[in-house]
């Protein structure tokens, strides 16, 4: 049988600028910005399709940002992260005809933006900031099992995730490179359930493979990006794209 592919023009430049975005995100410049993909390319074709295309193509993102931040990571933080979002990613399988992908959007969109706007408001000193501790193992895990659940489905567990490490103000280096050993568990444990629930169909294959390579070039560029940056300004960069991305599935959940 020959390869099926989608051949709507729309939907190629679609994937394409989201996969950059994603991307470079994931070589650890722009934080929340990566959510951004499935949104992108949802709106050339149905959401569980774009999610399916995505996720191969996340996972080859993941190993290569692995590979340029190899040894950097926070085992510490990484000991919480994992499991939690196992759990996370477990509950998502289970609920996914349960919930609509645009309840999860609006959810995780109010969560990011509240976030989001509390840091930026400290920031421009429009409110005093109280010094705080940092948060404790729970906090961590909480959040990751909420990025984990809703990873699943809409592959947005970028903003839930920035709340459990955020306040951690690791180095950005490192702060990068545990988000980057996060997001290869948790896409490579989805690959069993998105299986499961016959999401790879062949037209989904051949046009992740075909995707694919924009991948490691996006990568590489976040990685790039990240090492030339301060850390001022990656984590302005990081809280702004935390409440864009926010907006953006808060506008998509609310008007599909």
């Amino acid at each position: 049988m020959g390869a099926t592919l989608i051949l709507d023009p729309f939907f190629w430049g679609l994937a394409l600028l989201g996969l950059t975005i994603v991307g470079v995100s994931k070589g650890g410049f722009g934080g929340g910005l990566g959510v951004v993909g499935v949104p992108f390319i949802a709106a050339a074709i149905p959401v569980n399709q774009a999610a399916a295309i995505m996720l191969p193509c996340l996972i080859i993102m993941d190993l290569t940002g692995i590979y340029g931040w190899r040894g950097q990571w926070c085992w510490e933080q990484l000991k919480r992260l994992l499991p939690a979002a196992g759990v996370g990613v477990c509950f998502g399988a289970l609920s996914f005809h349960l919930l609509s992908d645009n309840a999860l959007r609006i959810m995780i969109g109010l969560i990011g933006l509240g976030f989001g706007m509390q840091w930026w408001v400290q920031h421009v000193g429009f409110m005093q900031s109280v010094g705080q501790e940092v948060p404790r193992a729970w906090h961590t895990r909480c959040w990751s099992m909420i990025a984990g659940f809703t990873s699943f489905s809409v592959h947005a567990g970028g903003p839930p995730l920035q709340i459990a490490l955020l306040p951690q103000k690791l180095d950005p280096k490192i702060y990068a490179a545990t988000t980057v050993v996060f997001f290869t568990f948790v896409n490579l444990i989805k690959v069993v359930p998105y299986y499961w629930l016959d999401q790879f169909t062949q037209e989904v294959l051949w046009t992740a493979l075909i995707l694919a390579p924009v991948g490691p070039f996006a990568v590489r560029l976040g990685i790039l990006l990240n090492k030339k940056v301060s850390a001022l300004w990656f984590y302005r960069v990081c809280y702004f794209g935390l409440v864009i991305s926010s907006l953006r599935l808060l506008t998509i959940g609310m008007t599909t």
